[in-house]
């Protein structure tokens, strides 16, 4: 059961953007070098409890296929998401100057 203080299918588009506030920014590796986070660490940094993850899976992947965030399969069970696009103005300078 969610036991949270709101319910997930209220937030809309604020749950969307506090996946990818949580996310890091995918720095352009594959496989093992790049470091991102798996649905249980989204859900731990969020508040969510272990047991809400069958949602949370489901708007992963389509938010990979619209293009907000990437996939990586690591392994047979071992799936890590990253983040496309910069949601700050700092994050895109960042960018710029590290070219």
């Amino acid at each position: 059961m969610f036991t949270s203080f709101s319910r997930r299918q209220s937030f809309g588009d604020t749950y969307i953007a506090a996946i990818l506030s949580v996310l890091p920014m995918d720095n352009g590796d594959d496989g093992i070098a790049q470091d991102g986070l798996r649905p249980i660490d989204i859900n731990t940094a969020l508040g969510v409890p272990h047991d809400a993850r069958t949602g949370l899976a489901i708007l992963l992947k389509s938010m990979a296929k619209q293009g907000l965030i990437k996939r990586h399969e690591l392994g047979p069970r071992w799936v890590e998401y990253t983040r496309l696009k910069p949601l700050r103005k700092r994050e895109r300078i960042a960018r710029w100057v590290r070219g």
